[in-house]
């Protein structure tokens, strides 16, 4: 009998004491766990979790420009090691370029990279040569010279469809017809491909005191002056 009262006595203290935690301290631990579980929303952490990790591996804009879509500018495009300059096809021979309506008169240099553009105007090494078939490409500085001097694409913004551009050499004189003008990104390599008609692209920075963009000025060969 004294063993049962003891027993019985036991399970009162017990639950006298443990019985108030479970009420006061587990439970409402227990409910407020029980409330964050049921607003989980795995689609949600799972979504921000993603956004997060393709964030910190995704390469910042002008990386992604450079190894992603091509060329950092299309001025810096060209690769030096892969090169053969022909002098003897552009400046050897004396040829320039002339734009009477806008007071442009320059010399054009061949050379493996943008920096031939503080001599001069850049044939771009791997275009066409004036009056060939393809794409000719003269490359020049917006503002590292300023008018009065006339070897500078200042005032290419200037320049109007139906203007005559004029390429001269020791030998031949080719007169291009102005046909588009346009602006284009920094790294559009497209400016610069090659093509199955005569035409010269002119490129220089824009807007004027930025290299931001690129002004393009496409020019047709007029054949009233070429028999091509």
């Amino acid at each position: 009998m004294k063993k049962l009262l003891k027993s019985i006595l036991i399970l009162v203290l017990f639950t006298i004491t443990f019985v108030p935690i479970v009420l006061f301290i587990v439970y409402p631990l227990y409910i407020d766990v029980h409330i964050e579980l049921s607003s989980l929303d795995l689609y949600k952490i799972s979504n921000r979790t993603s956004i997060k990790l393709l964030t910190a591996i995704a390469p910042k804009e002008d990386i992604y420009k450079e190894e992603v879509l091509g060329a950092s500018t299309i001025e810096e495009s060209i690769n030096p090691t892969t090169l053969e300059i022909d002098k003897s096809k552009i400046e050897d021979i004396n040829t320039a370029l002339k734009i009477e309506s806008l007071d442009i008169l320059g010399n054009i240099y061949q050379g493996e990279s943008s920096t031939t553009m503080d001599t001069g105007f850049w044939h771009y090494p791997t275009s066409a040569y004036p009056g060939k078939k393809g794409n000719v490409v003269i490359v020049g500085h917006r503002f590292g010279k300023i008018p009065p001097a006339t070897d500078t694409f200042y005032n290419l913004d200037k320049i109007q469809i139906g203007d005559k551009i004029t390429i001269t050499n020791d030998y031949s004189t080719y007169n291009y017809i102005v046909v588009n003008i346009k602006e284009a990104e920094a790294n559009d390599m497209s400016v610069v491909d090659q093509t199955r008609d005569y035409r010269l692209t002119l490129i220089t920075c824009t807007p004027l005191w930025t290299s931001e963009k690129r002004l393009v000025v496409t020019a047709m060969l007029d054949k009233l002056y070429k028999k091509v």
